[in-house]
């Protein structure tokens, strides 16, 4: 779920919360999923808008986030 809510994030032109939803599935799953395509595709986007230093600041940020208000913030705007 967490994967799909970044692919939104990513059509919404919303890298930072991309990087933080892909943090977040990483955290919930205790991995990053390298087997999932859609992950490696929106990583790859938020990586060339953020940078690999801004990629992982952001997505530190969404393993310490609560994923449920990730979620909500992305739906909500």
């Amino acid at each position: 779920m967490l994967v799909g809510v970044a692919d939104l994030a990513l059509r919404r032109d919303q890298p930072e919360r991309e990087a933080r939803l892909l943090g977040a599935s990483a955290g919930v799953r205790g991995l990053p999923d390298r087997s999932h395509p859609d992950v490696a595709r929106i990583e790859r986007a938020a990586r060339s808008r953020l940078g690999d230093t801004g990629f992982a600041e952001a997505a530190l940020e969404g393993t310490q986030t609560s994923w449920s208000q990730l979620i909500e913030v992305t739906l909500a705007s």
